[in-house]
């Protein structure tokens, strides 16, 4: 068989096509490789570390007066109008009578 020009350049078409084939398959195999090995490495480190408190701090007793949302019991405000006067001697609840003789 007699090779024309038209057979000729039918052939060379399909070896690049097929080259340019095995080159992308050449380039998605690579990256899987690639891609699986960065899996693996990624489950040999140990899980991030979220920063912790000391291990001698003592824990809160009240978190909401740390924060600044309620003040803490020791720390509440004390009303002068609350506190008893503390020059009264005797209690003022009682009537008043006059001491018998």
């Amino acid at each position: 068989m007699a090779e024309t020009p038209r057979r000729q350049e039918g052939l060379q078409r399909v070896q690049i096509g097929l080259t340019g084939l095995a080159g992308v398959v050449l380039l998605v195999g690579l990256a899987n490789i690639v891609i699986d090995k960065a899996r693996i490495d990624d489950s040999a480190l140990p899980p991030p570390t979220v920063p912790t408190l000391e291990l001698n701090a003592v824990a809160p007793k009240e978190p909401l007066a740390e924060l600044g949302v309620q003040p803490a019991p020791e720390q509440a405000p004390v009303v002068p109008d609350l506190q008893p006067d503390p020059n009264l001697k005797k209690p003022m609840d009682q009537d008043l009578q006059p001491p018998e003789p």
